[in-house]
């Protein structure tokens, strides 16, 4: 007699602190690579919950999977000491809305670090639920790290192994901790990256274009880059290079007052927030990325500079070193917060020579394996190792 075969559907819950909004049709939106993520791991389950903040309608961004069920919270006031007292008053509220979703699911997804995904994780655990807690951040300990920071990676280090799929981002050979893994970060999915094709034979425009790209957050150092432009100018540099800085956040404004204060509103371009399409025609025209993040792990905008056959000048932050390889291989690197370090870098670059058409395809090339498609995969045969699962045209079976 030919035996049954009995399919379990498998339900994932993935909470984030990650501000949303709804557009007019009803469809949730969000900025960054979170829509991108989110799409890639749902597709590893049958059914997906996303536990997310309701935000304020916003500039670009992509939409949520729209296979995942929204469960919207309510976002917290405030930030740092702020928030956290919010947090605390409303904390009955959040507990109760995150356990109930939790309980609900067969699996949990919480990307940290962030408090409402720390409370999903410690939900997970209390209730002996299967967890993929991924570690978004520099797991190396930097100046930036927070008590919270600490926290985290301490429970992801004790909870470690079975149940429990505990992801650090970044690519060395040692391991994080015993049963953890690593993984590289990225928001490019396949398609995305067969819909251009970079210039590989084209040198530097006269001026230069110079981009960054990423959220104006104090912690991604683009006051820094924009005094290491504003030495150039001072020292008159020549041909000075025009720098698009692609995002927004909260610094946007004091950046704006610092670009008057050192005169390069002809040097310096703010575009806000932008979508994908943008955000690729704005690359597309550029020559060479910055980013000057002052703590980093593996960042997702590496890898959409190199997508385009953009070199980098970045600082050594997190797994910089093993990234980038050699200089003048994908890129530069230079100490992090140092804007004179960085406008020496930028000279040296500007005005070397500089083999632009073989560093464009090595750019291009090392992204090529880095797609969103090959960054659930990971995660899925993490899972199945551990959860004794297998793996299935995408899909994780019981």
């Amino acid at each position: 007699m030919n035996k049954i075969r009995t399919i379990k559907i498998m339900k994932l819950c993935a909470i984030s602190f990650k501000e949303c909004w709804q557009d007019e049709q009803g469809r949730w939106w969000a900025q960054g690579g979170f829509p991108g993520q989110m799409t890639a791991i749902g597709r590893l389950f049958d059914r997906m919950t996303l536990v997310i903040v309701r935000g304020e309608p916003q500039e670009g961004g992509s939409p949520l999977p729209d296979f995942a069920e929204v469960v919207p919270l309510r976002p917290i006031p405030g930030s740092d000491t702020r928030r956290k007292v919010a947090l605390l008053r409303a904390f009955p509220y959040y507990w109760g809305r995150i356990w109930r979703e939790v309980r609900a699911a067969d699996v949990v997804h919480t990307p940290v670090p962030g408090d409402l995904s720390l409370l999903g994780a410690l939900a997970a655990l209390l209730q002996r639920k299967r967890l993929i807690m991924r570690y978004g951040g520099s797991w190396e300990e930097n100046s930036q790290q927070t008590t919270m920071n600490r926290v985290t990676k301490w429970i992801m280090r004790r909870f470690a192994g079975g149940r429990n799929v505990m992801i650090a981002t970044g690519m060395q050979t040692e391991l994080p901790a015993p049963r953890m893994h690593w993984l590289f970060a990225t928001a490019l999915a396949r398609a995305e990256i067969d819909q251009f094709q970079p210039d590989y034979e084209r040198g530097l425009s006269r001026p230069p274009c110079l981009v960054t790209l990423g959220r104006l957050s104090p912690e991604k150092g683009v006051e820094v880059l924009v005094r290491a432009v504003g030495l150039l100018k001072e020292e008159g540099f020549e041909p000075m290079p025009v720098l698009t800085i692609l995002g927004d956040g909260p610094e946007r404004g004091r950046l704006e007052a610092l670009v008057d204060e050192l005169g390069l509103r002809g040097q310096v371009r703010f575009t806000g927030m932008l979508g994908r399409e943008e955000l690729h025609r704005e690359l597309a025209g550029a020559d060479l990325a910055v980013h000057p993040s002052l703590t980093e792990s593996l960042s997702k905008a590496w890898l959409d500079a190199m997508a385009h056959g953009l070199p980098l000048i970045a600082t050594r932050v997190g797994v910089a070193g093993e990234f980038f390889g050699p200089p003048g291989q994908v890129g530069w690197l230079v100490p992090a917060g140092d804007p004179e370090a960085l406008a020496d870098a930028m000279r040296q670059v500007l005005t070397g020579e500089v083999d632009w058409p073989g560093m464009r395809r090595r750019c291009r090339e090392k992204v090529e394996g880095m797609t969103l498609e090959a960054w659930a995969g990971r995660i899925g045969r993490f899972c199945a190792e551990q959860w004794g699962m297998r793996l299935e045209k995408g899909k994780l079976v019981v």
